[in-house]
């Protein structure tokens, strides 16, 4: 029986009182019908799928509650390069579009200057300044892999961190996480060629912007 729709006139062969409670279970069923919860709407529907999709995993959520995190964000899923875990290299790399879609938009104007993530409209003189190291006149900018870069806390998935620097190369234009750190870092993390791991974002009790990398599989389980 359609819940919102009119019941049809007819004549009951039935007793008063068995009539009586026939309408009684047939409004009480009503009622639960339009009680019942409504189906999600598809958009709705979608959404909730991707939010699944986007769970925190465990490790993550006790690191950013024991650091304060005011601001946590997913930053990507990536396979791990053999440049990523060469000692020659020393860095971690962020693809361009990675950096400026879900980097870059959390970031201060100074940080974004310090990272040497600026775009045409953040490229002003003022800042251009700043980079060069004077006030005066300007002169020849510093290559990505020269340039200090924004200090960032790193961790690995299991709570170990140290201090690393985010800039961006100018010639790939893609960005790194690099530093005297680093192979520590690779080392304490267990990150191998191969390897896919989420990397994400937050800021601290203290508002510094942090990341934690680890691999998505828990390395104790698979062994």
């Amino acid at each position: 029986m359609a819940p919102h729709s009119l019941l049809p006139f007819s004549f009951s062969l039935l007793s008063p009182a068995t009539s009586s409670k026939t309408e009684i279970l047939e409004t009480l069923d009503l009622i639960s019908n339009l009680s019942a919860p409504l189906p999600l709407p598809k958009q709705a529907a979608a959404a909730a799928d991707e939010t699944k999709v986007e769970d925190m995993p465990e490790w993550v959520a006790k690191l950013v509650v024991d650091k304060g995190a005011t601001l946590v964000w997913k930053v990507m899923e990536k396979e791990i390069y053999a440049s990523d875990v060469s000692d020659q290299q020393n860095r971690f790399l962020i693809r361009k579009q990675i950096a400026e879609d879900r980097i870059r938009p959390s970031m201060t104007g100074d940080e974004i200057a310090a990272a040497n993530l600026m775009s045409g409209d953040d490229f002003t003189t003022s800042k251009r300044r700043r980079l060069y190291g004077g006030t005066g006149d300007i002169g020849e900018r510093k290559e990505g892999r020269e340039h200090g870069g924004l200090p960032v806390m790193v961790y690995t998935r299991y709570g170990w961190g140290c201090l690393l620097y985010l800039t961006r190369w100018d010639a790939s234009k893609a960005s790194v996480l690099k530093g005297g750190n680093y192979r520590e870092f690779h080392r304490r993390s267990f990150l191998a060629a191969g390897d896919v791991v989420e990397m994400w974002a937050f800021r601290d009790g203290h508002g510094k912007l942090c990341f934690i990398i680890g691999n998505k599989i828990d390395l104790e389980i698979s062994l």
